[in-house]
């Protein structure tokens, strides 16, 4: 199998978790009685959860289409009059948020965009091709490794016994 099939592959299957995730996120009401909230012991959860999830996917899109973690813009060489010119892909970033993360529909998209049917294809794929190689990098794919891990910054010596100990007569509400 090719590395770019890899690639689109890792894509298609984090992008599908990230839209799930994202309205999974975006329809929870937040507790408004204390009282009820409160009678429940409170654990440390150490894997990460839907909404780093979610902004752990943008973040990844954004790091491969757009400024590197050094600060220096993802470009690519094309020959102009006086030698080579670097081009940002602002323009990839900016399909990457309307489209993927936003949930913007095609034909909206595509018209906002200004962009033609085939160079909206050719875009996707390098967007599917950069972003998946990001994703495989980063360790969010594949995902049921990324949910079984624990976080780096929440891992402790003493967490992971916390996480252990059992409470008596209360159900694990996640």
């Amino acid at each position: 199998m090719k590395k770019g099939a890899i690639f689109n592959d890792a894509f298609l299957v984090c992008h599908e978790i990230y839209v799930a995730a994202r309205e999974l996120v975006n329809s929870r009401v937040p507790t408004t009685q204390l009282q009820s909230a409160s009678k429940f012991l409170w654990r440390p959860d150490l894997r990460p959860r839907l909404v780093e999830y979610v902004a752990d996917f943008a973040r990844a899109g954004e790091r491969a289409l757009g400024e590197t973690s050094l600060g220096r813009k993802n470009a690519v060489m094309s020959k102009a009059f006086f030698g080579a010119k670097k081009i940002p892909r602002a323009s990839r970033l900016i399909l990457f948020r309307i489209y993927y993360l936003g949930g913007a529909e095609y034909e909206a998209a595509r018209h906002l965009l200004g962009l033609s049917e085939r160079t909206w294809s050719d875009w996707a794929e390098e967007i599917r091709q950069r972003v998946g190689a990001e994703l495989i990098r980063a360790h969010i794919y594949p995902p049921a490794r990324y949910f079984r891990q624990a976080t780096p910054a929440a891992s402790t010596n003493d967490a992971s016994e916390a996480k252990m100990a059992a409470v008596p007569c209360e159900p694990d509400f996640v």
